[in-house]
């Protein structure tokens, strides 16, 4: 983890402050003549970082399954809610796509959980 964030890191000054076309120092400027703004940012990488740190707990403990698991399971709260909020409706295609996502789940849900009856059974002892 340490070592992709580095790279990227690395990768991202050299585009910002080293091409031809190099923004970041516009974007520097922009920050100090709007701290407000600069603290937003900061504010938003600082949350990205935690945020990091719990997908690499959740992939270290439980394996990239469950985080792939939680992560479409977020996604997709996410945007029925956010539909459902905004007044905006989806379609018939997009809720058929939302039966998919959620029956997927269920089933993956579903597997899981009977692995987990069977695993249980072979330990009990009789």
């Amino acid at each position: 983890m340490l070592g992709m964030n580095l790279w990227g890191t690395i990768y991202n000054l050299v585009y910002m402050f080293g091409w031809p076309q190099a923004i970041g120092f516009e974007a520097v400027q922009f920050c100090k003549q709007h701290p407000e703004a600069a603290w937003d940012i900061f504010l938003y990488c600082l949350c990205g970082a935690v945020g990091q740190n719990f997908i690499f707990l959740t992939i270290s403990r439980f394996g990239s399954l469950a985080n792939t698991t939680i992560t479409t399971t977020r996604k997709f709260v996410s945007i029925v809610v956010s539909s459902l909020l905004s007044g905006n409706p989806l379609s018939s295609k997009q809720w058929g796509c939302v039966a998919m996502v959620f029956s997927g789940l269920s089933y993956q849900i579903y597997l899981k959980w009977r692995k987990l009856q069977r695993v249980q059974k072979k330990r009990k002892p009789m």
